[in-house]
């Protein structure tokens, strides 16, 4: 597997900069880490410049991206990822904050009732946030219109993944049979309605399973419990165990399934959901940048043309193939679109969550 995935990446990111050649960007390597901010002051590209220019004078000041999970997990990372372009192109500082709690309403509530001067942001996935409303005993007193839907950035789909120290499962159908005769628990990198949560709904609903969903509070806490031998496996996002796939020692893993509705590039050796003989489930997490609902529509558009040059840089592509993550790019309209179809979907599946 390790050859083919080299391999496949490195298709994948030459392809991204030979389409990419002519779009007038530095050319410049990629900043190493995962710094919560980094010097604009580093890159050739002028704030504003590009394809669109500059129509408003903001920001004048830092911005702050509200980040409501725990640092080191897909979601932040891919927060990460697009507060190091936003510096770049806006040139100001672009702070991460983490801020847990209350499965991840603590920082959603904070980012709702920010001013609208774009100068607090957020990120968010779906269909995490869609659902933390849509559970009655949650008692969240907002819905995805008490936010801007400014772009999705990141579409991480979900793998099936269990430890290769502790279980001999081999396959997604022995996985299937095992579940079939044994009380297991796959672990989660959030709470209910996340989308790892959905994706165990659905393959319950599908085989008539019971697999308990653990919900853990992060992908780390799934991530120990799997590798420990304590839980059968977990349901999580490619860019999560990416950096896993070659491991050997306590670390190694054993990638059973993606669901998606074709192979990854990431993970080229790994076979679909269908693909292993079911009917298809496409489950996974989609990230995205939000503000304030009352985001000042200037700001708001100047965010839009620039997310839309920063999806053209080559260093951006290449930091993404870096990190195992998909980019996915939806923007205002279109976006909001999305969320919206994605509430009515899990409205349909209340029921198998007890709502």
């Amino acid at each position: 597997m390790k050859m083919k995935r080299i391999l496949a990446v490195a298709l994948s990111a030459c392809m991204a900069l030979t389409m990419l050649a002519s779009c007038g960007n530095n050319g410049k390597q990629p900043n190493s880490g995962n710094n919560s901010n980094t010097s604009a002051n580093n890159s050739t590209q002028q704030p504003g410049s590009a394809s669109t220019p500059k129509t408003i004078d903001w920001p004048k000041q830092g911005i702050s991206i509200i980040c409501p999970f725990k640092a080191g997990g897909g979601m932040d990372l891919s927060t990460r990822l697009t507060a190091k372009y936003l510096e770049k192109y806006l040139g100001v500082t672009v702070t991460v904050n983490n801020v847990e709690g209350g499965n991840s309403w603590t920082g959603w509530t904070q980012v709702a009732q920010a001013k609208g001067d774009g100068y607090t942001l957020g990120f968010a996935n779906y269909p995490a946030q869609v659902a933390g409303y849509l559970n009655p005993s949650a008692g969240i007193p907002f819905t995805y219109k008490d936010f801007a839907s400014i772009a999705n950035v990141v579409s991480d789909p979900n793998i099936l993944v269990v430890s290769a120290n502790h279980s001999d499962i081999q396959t997604a159908q022995e996985f299937i049979e095992y579940a079939k005769n044994n009380s297991i628990v796959l672990g989660t990198g959030g709470g209910a309605g996340c989308d790892d949560d959905v994706t165990i709904a659905k393959i319950n609903d599908q085989l008539g399973l019971s697999i308990e969903s653990g919900r853990n509070a992060s992908t780390a806490e799934s991530k120990a419990a799997m590798l420990g031998g304590h839980i059968a496996g977990v349901i999580a996002n490619v860019s999560e165990y990416y950096g896993l796939v070659d491991s050997t020692g306590d670390d190694a893993i054993r990638i059973l399934c993606i669901f998606s509705d074709k192979r990854n590039d990431f993970l080229p050796d790994v076979p679909t959901w269908t693909e292993c003989g079911y009917d298809e489930i496409i489950g996974g997490s989609d990230r995205g940048l939000i503000g304030p609902a009352n985001l000042d529509p200037d700001v708001k558009a100047l965010l839009i043309d620039t997310l839309k040059q920063i999806e053209q840089d080559p260093d951006f592509q290449a930091d993404a193939v870096t990190q195992g993550m998909s980019i996915g790019m939806k923007y205002g309209d279109d976006f909001e679109a999305f969320i919206a179809d994605t509430e009515a979907t899990m409205t349909e599946m209340k029921p198998l969550f007890g709502w």
